[in-house]
């Protein structure tokens, strides 16, 4: 069967969608940075125990979001990768057959760095989806989503799955699959 003979629920069946910030990218480092360095303090990753982080340090969500947006239009070069094997997990993935779509909630404006980021980064997928939004994730197609929202974690339903991206901010979560690298994917799926 050729590609453009698959039927949308036979995509779904086989495509493993991958969020980026936090999953992907280790976004969170590059904005503490720059938080503590505009706050003048020394708040560690660890430190975000909140999926909102407004919960958690003296900021509001507009100055959140702002701050998100400088780190991936100004120092995007910076963000690490949350491991440096990625790119060698993300092919393994597909060699077994599965299609890699990575899906990210975010501000229009973070776009093209975001894909700057991934070729600089050799990060393979077959498709990225852009919600600019409220539209869950859960709406799109796929048979697992590895994530480290909690938020997202509570909409995936059966048959569709989630794995659970080990962050401190979602340590609540304990009756979901974790990992803490992506290369466990591999004997997941």
């Amino acid at each position: 069967m050729q590609p453009d003979q698959y039927s949308s629920s036979m995509v779904s069946e086989i495509t493993i969608a991958l969020d980026l910030d936090s999953v992907l990218a280790d976004v969170m480092q590059i904005w503490l940075e720059e938080y503590n360095d505009i706050f003048n303090t020394d708040i560690k990753k660890r430190d975000i125990s909140d999926w909102h982080i407004h919960n958690i340090l003296p900021i509001s969500i507009q100055q959140i979001t702002d701050l998100f947006i400088m780190v991936w239009k100004k120092r995007w070069q910076d963000i690490p990768p949350t491991n440096n094997d990625i790119s060698d997990v993300i092919n393994q993935l597909q060699d077994k057959g599965f299609r890699i779509s990575i899906i990210t909630k975010r501000e229009r404006v973070t776009m093209p760095f975001v894909a700057h980021w991934l070729d600089l980064n050799n990060i393979p997928f077959n498709d990225i989806v852009f919600i600019f939004d409220d539209v869950s994730k859960s709406h799109f197609p796929f048979f697992l989503l590895v994530d480290d929202s909690p938020i997202n974690a509570k909409e995936i339903v059966a048959p569709k799955q989630i794995i659970i991206f080990d962050q401190p901010w979602n340590k609540s979560l304990v009756s979901y699959t974790r990992i803490n690298r992506l290369n466990e994917l591999i004997d997941l799926v």
